[in-house]
C-alpha cells in the first residue's frame, strides 16, 4: 500500500513537472511571437524580383485594404511599379487601360477583372488610388496592372482582334467567326465538343501569328506584338482547362506562374522594371503545394525559378465573416468562422490584442525555440470564393496543412476580418 501511495506522490510531481514545463513552453512561444510582431504600418520588406501576399479568403475586406498597403508600401518606398493579381489577363488590361487615365469608374474596372470577388469598394479604391498615382507621373514611372489568371475569353479575344484588324484583317475576320463558341456567356457549360473545336482554332492561330510575326510587328510593335499573343494564350488555356482532360488545378497554377513570369520578362524588357508585386489566395501563393501531391500550387513554380527572389507572404484571420457562394445554392451570402486550437498562429495571435500584425520569419531565426515550433506543420486558412455553412464545423474543409516558415517568408494577422463591400452592378 505504501509502494502504491509513493507511486501515486511520484506521477504527481511528475505531471506538475510536465504541466509547467509545457506551461513555461506555451508562454515562451507568446513571448516570442510578441516579440517578433510589427504593425502593418511598421513592416519592412526585402526588395525581391516577385513579392507575393496570399489571402486567407476571398471575401473579406481586410485582406484587400492589406493589398493596397502592402503595394503602396511597395511603390513608395521601395520602387515597384508591377500589379499582378489572380484575375482575368485580358480583364487586367482592361484596368490598366484604366489606372492610365481611360475611359470608366474605378468600379467598372474591378469588375472587368472577371470575378465576383472583386467587385467591391475596397478594389475600387486601390484602383482609383493606382490612377490618381499616375496622373502625376511621367508614362515611363507609372504603375502597371496585370491578371495573371485564364478563366475568362471576352476581354482577351477583344485584345486580339483588336491587334489582328490592325495588322492582318482578313485573318480577324477569319478567327473572330471560329471563336464565337469560346465566350463568357457560355465558358461554364460549354458543349465539350465546341470548346474542343475552339481549341483547334486558337491553336491554328497562334501557329499563324507566330509564323507572320516579322510581318506584324513592321506593321505594329514588338510589344503590341508580344501582348496579342498573350490574349491568345490565355484564350487557349482556358479552352484547353475545359476541353481536355488535363488536371484543372495542377495546369491553371502552372498557367498562372507561367504568366506571372511572362509579366516579369515583358516588362523588363520593354519598361526596365525588375520587380512586381502578385497577388492571389493564400493556397497559390504558398511555396509548398500542400494539397497532398496532387497540385503544384502557382507559389512552387516560382520559388523554383527564382529561389530566393521570391518573396511569399500568408495571411490568416483569429475569426472572420466574410462573403462566398454557398455551395448549395449559389446565393452570395456572409458566413462566419471562428479559428481554435491552442497552439494555433491564428490563436496565439489573437491573445497579443493587436488587429493586425506582421511577423517576418527571417527575423525568428535567432530564436531556435520559436523557429522550430513555426517549422512545423498547423492549420491555416484558405478560403475560396464557394463555402457552406457546414464547412466551417470542419476545420480540414477550411484550411491547408502548412509548415509557416516553409510556406512563406512571412504572414500577416488579423484578429477580426469583415465582409467585403459589394459594388451593385
Amino acid at each position: 500500500m505504501i509502494k502504491n501511495f509513493l507511486i501515486a506522490i511520484n506521477l504527481l510531481i511528475t505531471m506538475s513537472v510536465l504541466t509547467g514545463f509545457y506551461s513555461k513552453s506555451t508562454d515562451t512561444l507568446q513571448q516570442s511571437l510578441e516579440s517578433n510582431l510589427v504593425p502593418v504600418s511598421a513592416m519592412e520588406l526585402p526588395s525581391k524580383t516577385i513579392i507575393g501576399f496570399g489571402e486567407a479568403t476571398h471575401g473579406n475586406k481586410e485582406f484587400t485594404t492589406l493589398k493596397s498597403d502592402i503595394f503602396k508600401h511597395l511603390v513608395e518606398k521601395q520602387g515597384y511599379r508591377v500589379f499582378a493579381i489572380e484575375g482575368d489577363f485580358g480583364g487586367g488590361q482592361k484596368v490598366n487601360e484604366y489606372i492610365a487615365g481611360g475611359s470608366g469608374t474605378a468600379q467598372e474596372a474591378a469588375q472587368a477583372i472577371g470575378f465576383t470577388i472583386y467587385h467591391t469598394q475596397e478594389m475600387a479604391d486601390l484602383l482609383a488610388w493606382m490612377r490618381s498615382y499616375n496622373e502625376h507621373r511621367d508614362a515611363n514611372d507609372q504603375i502597371h496592372f496585370y491578371g495573371f489568371d485564364m478563366q475568362r475569353y471576352d476581354h482577351n479575344k477583344n485584345g486580339l482582334f483588336s491587334y489582328l484588324k490592325k495588322v492582318d484583317p482578313a485573318l480577324a475576320a477569319k478567327y473572330e467567326t471560329a471563336l464565337v463558341n469560346l465566350n463568357d456567356k457560355t465558358v461554364y457549360d460549354q458543349k465539350l465538343a465546341l470548346v474542343q473545336e475552339g481549341l483547334s482554332h486558337i491553336q491554328n492561330l497562334l501557329e499563324r501569328m507566330k509564323e507572320n510575326k516579322s510581318v506584324y510587328t513592321a506593321k505594329s510593335t514588338e510589344k503590341d506584338y508580344e501582348l496579342a499573343l498573350a490574349f491568345a494564350e490565355a484564350i487557349k488555356q482556358n479552352a484547353t482547362l475545359r476541353g481536355t482532360n488535363a488536371s484543372y488545378n495542377n495546369a491553371r497554377d502552372s498557367y498562372m506562374a507561367e504568366k506571372a513570369l511572362w509579366i516579369l520578362s515583358f516588362e523588363k524588357k520593354h519598361y526596365g522594371r525588375e520587380n512586381m508585386f502578385i497577388t492571389g489566395h493564400n493556397g497559390h501563393i504558398e511555396k509548398t503545394s500542400t494539397t497532398a501531391g496532387t497540385t503544384t500550387c502557382m507559389g512552387a513554380y516560382l520559388a523554383k525559378a527564382l529561389g530566393d527572389q521570391y518573396y511569399a507572404i500568408g495571411s490568416e484571420f483569429y475569426e472572420s465573416s466574410f462573403l462566398a457562394n454557398d455551395a448549395i445554392t449559389n446565393e452570395r451570402k456572409v458566413f462566419t468562422v471562428k479559428n481554435s486550437g491552442n497552439d494555433r498562429l491564428a490563436v496565439r495571435f489573437a491573445q497579443t490584442n493587436m488587429q493586425a500584425g506582421f511577423l517576418d520569419f527571417a527575423k525568428a531565426r535567432h530564436d531556435d525555440h520559436f523557429l522550430a515550433y513555426l517549422n512545423k506543420a498547423q492549420p491555416i486558412s484558405a478560403i475560396g470564393a464557394v463555402f457552406s455553412g457546414w464547412y466551417g464545423k470542419m476545420e480540414k474543409m477550411y484550411t491547408l496543412q502548412m509548415i509557416p516558415a516553409k510556406a512563406f517568408d512571412a504572414m500577416i494577422f488579423v484578429r477580426t476580418a469583415t465582409p467585403s463591400v459589394m459594388v451593385t452592378d
